[in-house]
């Protein structure tokens, strides 16, 4: 795939799995934007029909801001919130919490679309979608997929970050806010493929 055909990984992709795709760029210098208060899961659902980009001050869920790297500190909070909501004990919420992965380098910024040459692809898809992406992981690694799943930040922290930090394949089950607001329909799951696994999936498929 030459460098032109880059910004075409999400059409690629969609083809090979018959799933949407949404290509998630981490910005070190993005510019202004007037789109309002947004969580990042109801961000990939909206990029699939406009592009759309984010600073932390549009990002308004603090568990995705915590796993940007845009709000430190703030675990204990988290983990209260996490414990409220699911009657877990707030200390095996904290360690949930602090297992989900966080961005280490620096961004001031993510832009999300379907015609940009992302660090990472998202989609929402079927168990048929996953099947298909799993043999591909599987005929270029010729190795079984090693992952964990969380039904906690499960579309920005487990899914976006740690498949740009893991760079393999990345599957989440979503979380009850990703669920009510993300768009995620009762039989979808997400999946996350960094950008040389998605080019490599596409190249194997071409």
């Amino acid at each position: 795939m030459s460098d032109k055909d880059l910004d075409q990984i999400c059409k690629n992709l969609s083809h090979i799995s018959t799933s949407d795709w949404i290509a998630v760029k981490f910005e070190k210098q993005i510019s202004a934007n007037n789109i309002a208060h947004i969580r990042f899961c109801e961000a990939v659902y909206r990029a699939q029909n406009k592009h759309i980009s984010l600073s932390p001050l549009n990002v308004c869920c603090d568990g995705a801001r915590r796993c940007f790297g845009w709000l430190k500190n703030n675990d204990v909070k988290l983990a209260q919130r996490l414990s409220e909501k699911t009657g877990i004990n707030q200390d095996v919420a904290r360690g949930l919490i602090r297992s989900v992965p966080v961005l280490n380098e620096k961004f001031s910024g993510i832009s999300l679309g379907r015609d940009i040459d992302g660090d990472v692809y998202i989609s929402y898809a079927s168990s048929e979608s996953a099947m298909k992406l799993i043999r591909s992981w599987q005929k270029i690694t010729g190795c079984n997929l090693d992952t964990k799943i969380s039904g906690i930040m499960s579309v920005c922290g487990n899914v976006a970050v740690k498949s740009y930090i893991d760079q393999k394949i990345s599957i989440s089950f979503g979380c009850p806010d990703s669920r009510e607001y993300g768009g995620i329909e009762k039989e979808q799951l997400v999946i996350g493929l960094p950008h040389k696994v998605a080019l490599r999936i596409c190249v194997i498929n071409s």
